[in-house]
């Protein structure tokens, strides 16, 4: 563990210093983050406009309301973005600057330099889901309910952590594919398509027709979703949260030790075929 905090720490100072080097487009990422909520608000006002009157969008949202219910599936929505594409876009990177067969050579794990190497990402990630939050309670007026504020916090913070882990396994594995393969993965795309589409984040489960409604189920973001929303909009319980975050550490459990056996073979295999800093 303290040596993947070590290589976490290394890579996130070294990607920090270079984000900050560009300090307008460091600056104007959190004004696109603002700008983003503000879009969601306004469509959010129209969705509410057209579906007054009928109570199916209340009974869809729980009663939540949609900027508050969207909100909460764009802020975790960040966390699936970055688990899936970080990890090959680092490599990609390090490939590509020539630095790639130098960082393998060391004495840290493999395991450990493709989890350290995205450290900065998931850090931003958390800053822009942050943001999303402030801007919707303080500029937008969302309401946040919490059962009490540190089993919440505890909830979502665990929610965030499974939720990065269960993708993230997808995400290494695409990673192993960029480096065997020299192709960005395309099946990155599917899944992040599917998971918006059918994961609760955008359009709400119980408005999808019937045969379609069972792939929330087996979408890990659903349980996310799902959970951020029970602890910070419907003050749910630790307790009440359980189901959700058990079935995250199951995607977890599983898609995160695949990932990383993919990653292994995948410099193997190009080790032995003198492949590794090709792109």
């Amino acid at each position: 563990m303290s040596g993947l905090l070590r290589c976490a720490w290394a890579f996130l100072v070294r990607d920090f210093r270079i984000e900050a080097s560009y300090r307008l487009s460091f600056v104007l990422q959190f004004f696109g983050l603002f700008v983003s909520t503000l879009l969601w608000f306004f469509f959010a006002g129209f969705v509410d406009g057209v579906g007054a009157g009928s109570g199916r969008l209340a009974e869809q949202t729980g009663n939540l309301g949609f900027f508050p219910w969207v909100l909460a599936g764009i802020t975790v929505s960040r966390f699936l973005d970055v688990s899936l594409s970080t990890f090959a876009a680092q490599i990609r990177n390090e490939q590509s600057i020539g630095t790639l067969e130098a960082m393998l050579v060391t004495p840290a794990r493999l395991g450990h330099l493709m989890l350290a190497s995205s450290t900065w990402s998931f850090v931003f990630a958390g800053m822009q889901a942050t943001l999303y939050l402030l801007f919707g309670v303080f500029v937008f007026g969302v309401q946040i309910r919490l059962a009490s504020p540190f089993s919440s916090m505890i909830a979502v913070l665990l929610t965030i952590v499974l939720t990065i882990a269960a993708f993230s396994g997808i995400g290494i594995l695409s990673a192993a594919f960029v480096l065997y393969f020299k192709r960005g993965n395309p099946i990155n795309f599917v899944i992040s398509s599917f998971s918006l589409l059918f994961g609760d984040v955008l359009v709400p489960a119980q408005s999808l027709p019937g045969p379609l409604a069972w792939l929330t189920k087996v979408i890990p973001i659903s349980y996310a979703t799902n959970a951020v929303r029970g602890a910070l909009l419907r003050g749910e319980t630790l307790a009440d949260l359980l189901p959700n975050l058990a079935a995250l550490a199951g995607f977890a459990a599983v898609l995160l030790p695949l990932g990383l056996l993919g990653a292994r073979l995948a410099v193997r295999r190009a080790k032995q075929e003198g492949t590794l800093v090709q792109y």
